[in-house]
């Protein structure tokens, strides 16, 4: 989304900050099929082979590195922005971290200067909506600065590894159960993706936390 640097040195639309994001989400993908397939050829897990199937996706003539951008795309935008907040932060109602900025998260930030900040807000809404509304205001004033920006994209890109995560938690288990492996191979490898899809989801919850939490440092210090 657009918005306007919060320095006086004029204005200048954001970058896409989705698309600084395209190189990780592709090896992030590439990495987990290259894992699958070798379960899926092997019998049971097999290094050599996951190396084998690495090469393979990041030969640049070669047919898997073709798709992984398009299958990085489309796994994407299976979930929209709303589902994808839900996954990262385990909450079905209101789950964005600007609805709760100011009942919450503003009081674990020391970097905030509270005083200055509810001298020029005045009382803070209780409300969900209204504290996610009063939040956006700022941001669209401080959107374009820098540590805003950088926090912005690695929550961005962390939450579409949690959503992606997610579906291969149910997909890739699903496959390798329909090959009849030894269901120690295939519950091991469901529980490492599941793993992996909780570990990321808290790390997006943090830098989520984090780039809502850098808006009001700026608005406090400015």
């Amino acid at each position: 989304m657009p918005s306007k640097k919060a320095s006086g040195s004029g204005s200048s639309k954001q970058p896409y900050l989705k698309g600084k994001n395209a190189v990780q989400l592709c090896i992030f993908v590439g990495a987990n099929l290259a894992v699958f397939l070798a379960l899926l050829v092997s019998d049971g897990f097999s290094a050599a082979t996951v190396d084998q199937f690495w090469h393979r996706i990041t030969a640049k003539d070669g047919f898997l590195a073709a798709i992984i951008p398009i299958l990085a795309i489309v796994l994407c935008g299976v979930f929209s922005d709303k589902w994808k907040a839900r996954l990262v932060f385990w909450r079905w109602r209101d789950p964005l971290p600007g609805c709760r900025v100011f009942s919450e998260l503003l009081a674990t930030d020391h970097r905030i200067d509270k005083t200055t900040l509810a001298e020029k807000l005045g009382e803070y809404p209780r409300e969900a909506d209204k504290q996610n509304a009063l939040w956006f205001s700022l941001y669209k004033r401080h959107g374009g600065v820098n540590k805003v920006l950088e926090a912005h994209r690695i929550y961005l890109m962390t939450r579409d590894m949690a959503s992606i995560s997610s579906l291969f938690v149910i997909l890739f288990p699903l496959g390798v159960f329909a090959e009849n492996f030894q269901w120690e191979v295939a519950a091991i490898y469901a529980a490492a993706l599941l793993l992996q899809y909780v570990l990321i989801a808290i790390s997006a919850r943090n830098y989520g936390n984090r780039f809502v939490l850098n808006v009001l440092v700026e608005e406090s210090q400015t």
